[in-house]
């Protein structure tokens, strides 16, 4: 009796709806491992910001997960166009095509226009899920854009984009806390060099080793900053992980079971709707497919729409009267036989 009093209570739709949860959030950490350049590649839009006396009112940016490096452009629109256009110039035309491109799921990325040029051009384009972006290494890039702008800018907020260039050579040329290198010695094997380094260290003319040419003595300093990055980055990956997966717990859902999704309502004054009075979750949706150990296609439960994609930490079983009852017969019948 205590067991079916208990049951019936949690199948309390609105119950389900409008109470948060108080376990720890579901979804162990996935990390991203890259082993060279370009192989994996983030791509987010910053903004909008103030329109710029140049017209900018957007920032793209783009990073690549294993050196670190950065390309960023001041842009007038945040479209699918101007992604494909800069993927194109500042990314395929500079360092080739990445194996793996990956973006969140706003309108620009999710176009035919962006994602015909990706695919044209050799890249798997793949998806962050909804209210997820962890995945994307550029969300990191943004909040220190963000601070080095706010930096540069003082009051006058329309000028930012003078001042994109020399942020981007100090993040290229300062070591990553991931690697302990600079991103510009992980992609040329070298550090770039400025008119201080120019007054205060000495000349390289002829202090080069004379028993190792020039393109042999490159190739073994990127192979050195490469095995290092692996390895640092490896070390760095398990850490993050470790601390990571302490305030997580690991929840796995098979195809057909029944969950919620948390809702992110925004607040309308015009309509007189508060998020803080929205329920905290919908559904009941549907388990359509297991894409990873974190990300779940979902359909609607009533009319079998698609409903997305959605990382676990999203999610929430979704419990009836009649599946627990479906589920007690099922028990009786195998206790019978």
């Amino acid at each position: 009796m205590a067991s079916d009093v208990k049951n019936y209570v949690v199948s309390c739709a609105v119950c389900q709806t409008t109470k948060p949860s108080q376990r720890k959030p579901a979804g162990l950490m996935v990390p991203i491992h890259p082993q060279r350049p370009w192989e994996y590649t983030g791509v987010d839009y910053v903004g909008p910001l103030p329109r710029t006396q140049r017209g900018n009112a957007y920032i793209l940016v783009f990073v690549d997960y294993f050196s670190k490096w950065i390309e960023v452009s001041a842009v007038k629109e945040a479209t699918a166009q101007v992604a494909a256009s800069r993927f194109i110039t500042d990314i395929f035309a500079r360092h080739g095509a990445p194996s793996h491109l990956i973006s969140d799921r706003g309108t620009p990325f999710v176009s035919d226009l962006f994602e015909h040029v990706v695919s044209m051009l050799g890249t798997e384009h793949r998806l962050t899920t909804a209210y997820h972006p962890q995945t994307n290494a550029t969300e990191r890039v943004n909040r220190t854009l963000k601070t080095a702008i706010r930096a540069y800018v003082g009051d006058k907020h329309t000028s930012w984009d003078k001042f994109i260039p020399q942020i981007c050579f100090a993040l290229r040329t300062a070591p990553h806390e991931s690697t302990g290198l600079s991103p510009s010695m992980m992609l040329y094997g070298q550090e770039l060099e400025t008119p201080l380094d120019l007054v205060t260290q000495p000349t390289q003319d002829g202090m080069d080793d004379p028993g190792v040419p020039y393109p042999e003595g490159l190739k073994a300093s990127l192979q050195e900053a490469h095995d290092h990055a692996r390895a640092v980055l490896s070390e760095s990956h398990d850490r993050q992980k470790r601390y990571y997966d302490l305030r997580r717990r690991q929840v796995s859902f098979r195809i057909g079971d029944l969950v919620r999704v948390k809702t992110h309502p925004r607040s309308d004054a015009l309509t007189n709707f508060t998020a803080k009075l929205a329920p905290l979750y919908a559904g009941p949706f549907r388990i359509s497919q297991r894409l990873s150990d974190v990300n779940y296609s979902l359909t609607k439960a009533d009319t079998g729409e698609e409903a997305g994609v959605f990382h676990v930490v999203n999610l929430q079983p979704f419990h009836t009267w009649a599946t627990y009852l479906k589920k007690l017969d099922a028990k009786m019948l195998n206790c019978g036989s």
